[in-house]
C-alpha cells in the first residue's frame, strides 16, 4: 500500500505523511524487539517500561500510521468525499509529536528499572519527570483522535463543495479509474475498464495522451 500511495505523485499529502512516518517509527519498534530479543539486555529490560515502549511503537508508531496513510488514501474512493488537508496535516503533526512523547520516554525508564503493572512509584524513585512527559504526549494523541473526529464530521457537512473526484491523488491503478464512489460493478458506460498493459494502467494511459 505504501508504494501505491508514495506513487499516486510525488507531493507530501496527507495519506503520504502518514505512509512515510510509519516507516522509521515502526524501524524503532523492530529494532528494540531485537534487543528485547538479546538475553544479555532483557535480562534488565525483562518486564520494564522499555517492553512497553517497544510494544506501543510496534503497535501505535507502527501499524496506526499505516492505517491513517490507509484511511485517508481510500476514503474519497469509498465515499466521494474528500478529508480536509489542514485538518489531516493538524492530525498528522499531533500524532507524530504525541506517539514519540508518550512512548520514547518509556525506554529511559525501562533502561531506569520502572517495572510495568505497578500503579504508584514513590518521588524519590526518579521517575516522575519522564512519567510526565509521556503523560503529556497522551493528551496530544487524544487532541490527534479529536482532531480526526473533526475531519470527518466537517468534511461531512462540507460533502457537496468537497467533491474528491475519480482520482484525487492522481494515481496509477486501475481502481481509480472508475467514480468515486464506484458503482456496483466497479466500472461502467461512463467509466470502462482501461486497458491493461502493465502495473500502472493509468499512468500508460496518461503516457499515450500526452
Amino acid at each position: 500500500m505504501i508504494g501505491t500511495i508514495v506513487g499516486a505523485r510525488m507531493r507530501f499529502t496527507v495519506p503520504m505523511l502518514f505512509a512515510l512516518a510509519f516507516i522509521p517509527q515502526f524501524l524503532v519498534g523492530g529494532l528494540t524487539g531485537i534487543m528485547v530479543g538479546t538475553p544479555v539486555l532483557d535480562y534488565h529490560m525483562q518486564d520494564s517500561y522499555f517492553v512497553v515502549a517497544h510494544f506501543h511503537y510496534t503497535l501505535v508508531a507502527g501499524s496506526l500510521f499505516g492505517l491513517f496513510a490507509g484511511f485517508y488514501f481510500w476514503f474519497p474512493k469509498a465515499t466521494g468525499v474528500l478529508l480536509d488537508k489542514g485538518l489531516g496535516q493538524l492530525h498528522f503533526w499531533l500524532m507524530v509529536a504525541g506517539t514519540n512523547l508518550t512512548f520514547l520516554p518509556m525506554f529511559w525508564l525501562g533502561v531506569a528499572g520502572m517495572p510495568r503493572r505497578v500503579a504508584s512509584y514513590l518521588p524519590n524513585d526518579g521517575f516522575g519527570t519522564a512519567n510526565l512527559l509521556a503523560t503529556i504526549g497522551a493528551g496530544l494523541l487524544g487532541l490527534a483522535m479529536v482532531t480526526f473526529a473533526v475531519n470527518l464530521v466537517v468534511s461531512y457537512l462540507r460533502r457537496h463543495t468537497r467533491r474528491a473526484g475519480d482520482n484525487p491523488w492522481d494515481a496509477f491503478t486501475l481502481e481509480w479509474a472508475t467514480s468515486s464512489p464506484p458503482p456496483v460493478l466497479n466500472f461502467d458506460e461512463k467509466h470502462p475498464i482501461p486497458k491493461v498493459r502493465g502495473f500502472a494502467p493509468l499512468l500508460d494511459l496518461a503516457e499515450e495522451r500526452a
